[in-house]
Parts: structure tokens; C-alpha cells; sequence
């Protein structure tokens, strides 16, 4: 059956805001943090430390960190704790193995999961919080590029609900507003261009762990970091955006914008644009997942200054330099398993990056790699989509030698 994500995702998610205000016996709502101990992670409970009589947290997982894990649970006292990897603390009543994602994610207490999780892994407990009719605060972009259809389609079957959480796809919603998808003429995603905006494509080439490291804006962690300076992360959130709004394709564009203060625009068909503006934050998109159809005060973000701030610039994306891109919407137009192998080679390029296996231009070689050889691969079903996944994981780690 053909969806409207759109309306799926808005439409659900409204009437989920009105049966928890008269239904829910708690004054506060439930937070599980997936990924706590990241950035995200960290913002979201900044956030929560200021909205604390709107919302606790409940859940709180991590990858591995067991130290910033253990600070965490300290300060706020969770009932649910996971570690998905590592030896949890002796004594200790958390949860271990990557099954804590999908148990934080399903309790009866957690009224909103927000899942910062790191790449496809973040996949399995997005579904099951949906199933569970939760509502998704999703700053884990991969659940949508590995299985967008599935996730949309799962979402209106059970009463569960999405919310981005990366600023640009929290920027389009807000200046949609409530529009219906065949009012929209356009998507504009802006990039700030990461480090390497006005490199040559030798010296992109080249650059090192500690250049690409180096984002000009944002803090973030390395292998979303390592994303924005191939743009990978721009491609993820062009697929993401298509599945989350219903826009085709080819009225998605992306432009680079440096300062980073424009975060998305809309352009509907009556040729008004409306463009969602703010400091780079991403405790403000945080917080509008939390709360989201309603806005609150809060006082994490700085008041704006356009006058501080001054000139906005934007520039073309030079997509040669920049191959990623181009791979990852082609991946995402082609459909079928494309954009699960191409998200999943580029985690695993990103990995032999970061370890110093390959270098920085090696990375959209591996992936167009995997792109090629595993074309004819199936994504009917979701099992088709792992499959698909762990085929390009395979081919880009046998390129490697490992």
C-alpha cells in the first residue's frame, strides 16, 4: 500500500499528543536517551535538566562508555540502564548487549525514545519503539535510509510517531507548520560545507584524521563529523528528508550555507519560501522533538542577534569535489537496497578512516565499490535490507584486506 510519510508521521503524531495529555497518569513524560553518552545524548539531558518538570529520564543507554555512562546514571538516577558493549560495573543492575536498546525502548514508563544512536545499529530499536506505539524523537537518520518505507509503514500501523531531530529535518517541519505535502514545491537542506569547503579535490584527497576532525561549526561526534566533511551526512538527510516529508527527489536541493544560522528553507508553490532560522544548536531541535506540536520557554539557547551574526552567504555544493553526495542520492532515487548499502559501506570506509586504514579519498571509492557490486541486491522486506547491509559491510572490509 503507497504511504504519505507526511501525513503519516504529523497526522499520527497529533492525535498521539492528545490521547497522552488525558490518558497518562504522569505529570512528567518518560525519556529514554539511546546513546546517552554521546553528543546528542549529552545535549538532550541539558535539556532535560531545564525542563524538568515536563520531563525525566527514565532510560539511559550507551555504546561502550562505561565511565560517562556511570556519571550519568549518578546524576539522574534512571530506572533502566544499558551497555550495549563493555563489562557493566560490578554490583551494577544494568543491562548489556544490544537487546538494552530495544528494552529501553519498549517500557511502559518511556513515553518518548530518543534514539542517537550511531548508524544502522539504531535501526532495530526504532522499530520496536513503534511497534510499541512510542513516539520517536529520531536523531539516528540511518533507520530511515536503511528502511524508510518499513519505518513510515510502521509507524501508521501501530500508532507510533516520528520526530526529527537533526536540525535541518526539524527546520523543514517547522516552517511546514502543518502544510500538506502537494503544497510544498521544494526542499532546501543547507550544509555548511565541513572543513574542506574551499579545499582543492587533491588536497580533500589527502587530508588528514585531524583535518576532517576539524568541523567549523558543529560539535559533534567523529564518524558524523567525518560524514559532514565527505557530505555523506547531507546525502543520509536528503534520503531521510524524502521518507519523512514525501518529497520526491528531484525537489530536494542542497546548498552550502557556512554560517550554518539557515537550517533548512521550505519553497511552496505559491513561490513564498519560509526558512527556519537559529545559533547552531542542537539542544533547540532537541527540545522541539520533546515537545513538539507545542513550543516552551527555555533558556539553553542564545537569544539570536542577527546584527552579531551578520552576513548570511550561500554557495553551490561542488558535487565533483564532494562525491559522496551524489552517490547517496543516486543510492536513495534507485531505491530498492541502495541506500542500505550505501549507508552501510560508508560506515565501515568510515571505520577504516578513523583507524587509519584508508585514506580520506578512499572513502567514495569503497562505497561506489559496494554500490556496484551488490546493485542487484533485493529490498523487498526488511531481512532483504540486512542482508543487503551486511553485504556491503563485508565487501568494503575485503577491500581493506580484513
Amino acid at each position: 500500500m503507497a504511504v504519505n510519510p507526511s501525513a503519516i508521521v504529523i497526522h499520527v503524531q497529533r492525535g498521539q499528543e492528545g490521547a497522552a495529555a488525558s490518558d497518562s497518569p504522569r505529570t512528567r513524560k518518560g525519556v529514554a536517551i539511546l546513546g546517552a553518552t554521546g553528543s546528542i545524548g549529552t545535549s538532550a539531558l541539558r535539556v532535560l535538566a531545564r525542563q524538568a518538570d515536563r520531563f525525566t529520564p527514565v532510560a539511559l543507554t550507551a555504546h561502550a562508555n562505561v565511565d560517562a555512562l556511570a556519571a550519568q546514571v549518578a546524576r539522574w538516577r534512571p530506572a533502566f540502564v544499558g551497555l550495549v558493549r563493555g563489562v557493566v560495573p560490578r554490583g551494577s543492575n544494568w543491562s548489556s548487549g544490544a537487546e538494552c536498546l530495544i528494552a529501553a525502548a519498549t517500557r511502559d514508563d518511556v513515553d518518548i525514545v530518543l534514539n542517537a544512536v550511531v548508524g544502522a545499529a539504531g535501526l532495530p530499536a526504532t522499530l520496536a519503539a513503534l511497534r510499541a506505539g512510542k513516539r520517536v524523537a529520531l536523531a539516528n537518520k540511518e533507520t530511515l535510509v536503511v528502511a524508510g518505507s518499513i519505518v513510515t509503514a510502521l509507524a501508521a500501523a501501530h500508532g507510533g510517531s516520528l520526530v526529527p531531530v537533526d536540525s535541518e529535518h526539524s527546520a523543514i517541519l517547522q516552517c511546514l507548520a502543518g502544510r500538506e505535502s502537494h503544497e510544498v514545491k521544494r526542499l532546501v537542506l543547507t550544509a555548511s560545507g565541513g572543513p574542506f569547503r574551499t579545499w582543492s579535490a587533491d588536497r580533500i584527497a589527502t587530508a588528514t584524521l585531524a583535518d576532517a576532525l576539524k568541523h567549523p561549526t558543529w560539535q559533534m561526534g567523529s564518524k558524523i563529523t567525518i560524514d559532514s566533511a565527505t557530505l555523506a551526512n547531507k546525502a543520509l538527510e536528503v534520503i531521510e528528508a524524502h521518507h519523512l516529508f514525501g518529497v520526491p527527489y528531484d525537489r530536494i536541493d542542497v546548498v552550502v550555507h557556512p554560517q550554518s544560522i539557515i537550517h533548512s528553507f521550505v519553497e511552496f508553490v505559491d513561490g513564498s519560501v519560509l526558512a527556519q532560522m537559529g545559533v547552531p544548536s542542537m539542544e533547540l531541535p532537541i527540545l522541539f522533538a520533546l515537545t513538539w506540536p507545542e513550543r516552551v520557554a527555555d533558556n539553553g539557547v542564545p537569544q539570536f542577534d542577527p546584527v552579531t551574526l551578520g552576513t548570511l552567504t550561500f554557495e553551490a555544493v561542488r558535487t565533483f569535489d564532494f562525491p559522496m553526495l551524489a552517490l547517496g542520492i543516486t543510492a536513495g532515487q534507485s531505491g530498492g537496497s541502495a541506500s542500505a548499502v550505501y549507508n552501510a559501506a560508508n560506515e565501515v570506509a568510515v571505520e577504516h578512516f578513523l583507524a587509519g586504514r584508508i585514506m580520506f579519498g578512499e572513502i567514495p571509492l569503497h562505497v561506489e565499490s559496494a554500490l556496484v557490486a551488490l546493485r542487484e541486491m533485493s529490498g523487498e522486506s526488511l531481512d532483504a535490507l540486512l542482508a543487503a547491509d551486511a553485504a556491503a559491510r563485508h565487501h568494503v572490509n575485503a577491500q581493506v584486506g580484513l
